[in-house]
């Protein structure tokens, strides 16, 4: 009798615990929801496979992103906007604004957005500190998976991967592995730990089906931080891929090195100083290219030869002030090109 006693206290212990922690993600939800934003993204479109000339195209996408400041910054995941012609913001209370790129870390998907409008009750969400987060702690995403807004889902931190360190950065990238359930539209959306504070943005998942039965990584709010404050410099508006030497001497681009230009986004740096992007895709090995556009060879004299120099140069660029004056020596329908160039604000 004693036995069952405790058996039935124990069993009602358990089922008030699970309601107590079901109601604290109840009420969490409630507290950051308002400041997880939907992100209606028009962007341009990569060529169909087996077209030969390319054209730009604009396409629509879904992501997701967290507002961290009143004056409207938000985070989300670089591959929701690298390719941005514009975006629209939506708000949880159904308010719409416009937002634009402010830098962007392809290699880390990570990026910042503004937008134009905050509505003035919305709580902005706090960043956890570096580290402050363990295997096994309970986490929630809150993001628009397939187009459902605002959709909640519940997991746990199940793994930390650390990547290479980034040249020229001191950063390494860390990416943390949950269960809880990420789809399409999750992307860019902010992961929570229990204390309403974000300890990632949703990066991709690793799925045999490409739906949720697989793993979700998130970029580490240590990694956020750490990028956050190495001040990234303002996205400029180049869709590259970088060129070795002997991919450049088969272009006839006799300088060996160079940055052969993709894309070019409208109302950036690059589109203001006339740069063109690619028109005629082709493979080589299992990468599709965008060929005829412009290889830029060097910036203010500094040559981009590798993905290192391609980060010194991006680093110089952060540091420009206003007034400075900046060349772009480029190759164009073989013929060696320069246009310059003077910022105009401090953060151009």
């Amino acid at each position: 009798m004693i036995i069952l006693r405790l058996l039935v206290l124990a069993s009602l212990s358990f089922i008030t615990s699970c309601a107590s922690a079901d109601n604290n993600i109840q009420k969490l939800y409630k507290v950051v929801n308002p400041a997880v934003v939907e992100l209606h993204v028009k962007a341009i479109a990569g060529p169909k496979p087996g077209q030969a000339t390319y054209k730009a195209s604009v396409a629509g996408s879904l992501g997701s992103g967290a507002l961290i400041n009143q004056q409207g910054r938000i985070l989300t995941a670089a591959h929701v906007v690298d390719k941005a012609t514009s975006i629209e913001v939506v708000f949880a209370d159904g308010t719409k604004t416009s937002g634009h790129v402010v830098w962007l870390e392809s290699m880390i998907d990570l990026a910042m957005i503004q937008a134009v409008d905050v509505p003035t009750n919305i709580k902005p969400l706090a960043l956890a500190k570096a580290g402050d987060y363990q295997i096994g702690e309970q986490v929630m995403v809150i993001g628009a998976p397939y187009g459902v807004s605002h959709s909640l889902s519940v997991g746990y931190l199940s793994g930390i991967r650390d990547s290479k360190e980034i040249p020229v950065s001191n950063i390494s990238p860390r990416l943390l592995q949950t269960d809880a359930s990420i789809n399409v539209g999750n992307s860019g959306g902010p992961m929570f730990n229990s204390k309403g504070e974000i300890i990632g943005i949703v990066s991709h998942i690793l799925s045999k089906s490409g739906g949720s039965n697989g793993l979700g990584f998130v970029v580490s709010v240590d990694t956020i931080r750490e990028i956050i404050e190495s001040d990234p410099g303002t996205f400029s508006g180049f869709i590259p891929f970088l060129l070795n030497k002997q991919q450049s001497y088969a272009l006839n681009n006799v300088a060996g090195h160079g940055m052969l230009i993709q894309h070019i986004i409208p109302r950036t740096l690059a589109d203001k100083l006339g740069f063109r992007g690619g028109n005629i895709n082709v493979t080589i090995g299992n990468t599709s290219i965008l060929l005829g556009g412009d290889i830029l060879l060097s910036i203010n004299g500094y040559k981009i030869t590798d993905i290192e120099s391609a980060f010194k140069i991006k680093k110089r660029m952060a540091n420009l002030k206003k007034g400075d004056e900046v060349s772009f020596t480029f190759l164009r329908g073989g013929e060696v090109k320069t246009v310059y160039w003077k910022v105009e604000s401090a953060k151009y």
